[in-house]
């Protein structure tokens, strides 16, 4: 029933996408790479240079569902070519671009550099990032939705030729990828020198605790953060033992801490975002031996905000704002700099309502700056530990 069905790959002559017949997985688990139908042109419909001029800021501004979304794994690249991309968005607008372009040098070290390698690493990481899909956390409700990574529905290029690597990233993210509202930010230069999938994964994960230095989380949810859940088999459907249970990637927690901050440890310690991390077991009143049941990760040096981020301050909606908070509502400077980000636009908007609402009902306001400042915090943290 399969046998019409074409799939993509890159040929030899001119790193294009072209059409071939597969084997084709079904796409029962999302999150995971999935076999999907893609439409790619063949070498003329690549531009042939650039076609427009990149302005890059050298820091990724990602939306924390982005973050905080289950990714699958792909290769480093792959990591590569979206910091690439996600450093061109520009945050003033309100619209993705329709393609992004960067160059093969800009995403491969000089020393790894040779023609051979460079097509064959380019070719998977292409394939890699046409079926990704993430399991963002969506409102209302917060269910987790499926989301492509790429489009692939239009009639323009996605791949590489002469040198120049094109990505169309799908327009459904625009809410997440352009001026995102509740964002961290990590440095684009230190991201790019590392080498190790897990590394680059906590190194962005990290980066939404810069200010806290501290980040606990379940040893379920982590698992799913660092695509190291339920096995799956060539179809996508999960692979399960004897007694019928999901077998899990690194069943066994301490091999799944090792496996996956043993490199990263080493990777990041020059950075800004050195790490300690501890298994937490669970309380003692347990029958039986003790098990892990959730990780606390602990930045070595944590770097409370204590500046409004200049972007807010830029941006004529996010600046009203900040001019509201510090103004009438006495907020503290080092509270905006601190959990402005955390809380994003629509949030402090409502805190603001809900301010106003009670400042004209019959228990107002007394001190604005003691009431809203704890207010304003309480509601940051709630949102972080949420």
């Amino acid at each position: 029933m399969w046998g019409n069905f074409l799939y993509p790959y890159l040929t030899k002559d001119g790193g294009f996408l072209s059409w071939s017949r597969p084997v084709v997985r079904l796409p029962t688990v999302i999150g995971k790479l999935i076999a999907i139908p893609i439409h790619f042109l063949v070498v003329s419909g690549f531009p042939s240079a650039r076609t427009y001029t990149a302005v890059h800021r050298n820091f990724i501004r990602q939306h924390w569902n982005i973050t905080f979304a289950h990714q699958p794994r792909t290769g480093v690249v792959a990591k590569r070519i979206l910091a690439r991309v996600l450093d061109q968005i520009n945050h003033d607008g309100t619209e993705l671009r329709p393609f992004f372009q960067l160059s093969l040098e800009s995403i491969i070290s000089p020393g790894q550099l040779t023609r051979e390698n460079a097509y064959v690493e380019v070719k998977a990481a292409v394939r890699q990032l046409a079926q990704v899909v993430w399991k963002l956390e969506c409102p209302p409700g917060g269910q987790r939705q499926p989301r492509h990574l790429l489009d692939t529905t239009k009639k323009e290029a996605v791949g590489y030729h002469n040198g120049v690597i094109t990505v169309m990233l799908n327009p459904q993210l625009t809410t997440y990828l352009v001026n995102p509202a509740h964002y961290s930010t990590f440095r684009l230069e230190e991201y790019l020198r590392l080498s190790n999938w897990y590394s680059m994964r906590l190194y962005e994960l990290l980066a939404a605790f810069r200010d806290t230095g501290v980040w606990e989380v379940s040893v379920e949810e982590y698992r799913k953060l660092m695509d190291c859940h339920h096995q799956t088999d060539k179809r996508d459907r999960v692979v399960k033992d004897k007694g019928g249970q999901p077998k899990m990637k690194y069943a066994n927690v301490a091999d799944l801490i090792k496996r996956t901050t043993e490199v990263p440890l080493l990777d990041l310690a020059t950075t800004e975002l050195a790490f300690r991390v501890t298994g937490l077991k669970a309380d003692s009143g347990a029958l039986g031996r003790r098990r892990i049941v959730s990780l606390r990760f602990e930045l070595l040096q944590p770097q409370p905000a204590k500046r409004i981020p200049e972007a807010w301050l830029a941006h004529p909606v996010t600046k009203d704002l900040v001019e509201k908070l510090r103004g009438k509502w006495k907020i503290k400077e080092v509270s905006i700099a601190r959990y402005a980000p955390v809380l994003g636009r629509e949030n402090i908007a409502k805190l603001i309502v809900e301010w106003e609402r009670k400042e004209n009902s019959m228990l107002p306001i007394t001190d604005r700056e003691k009431y809203c400042n704890a207010a304003f915090v309480r509601a940051a943290k709630a949102l972080k530990e949420a």
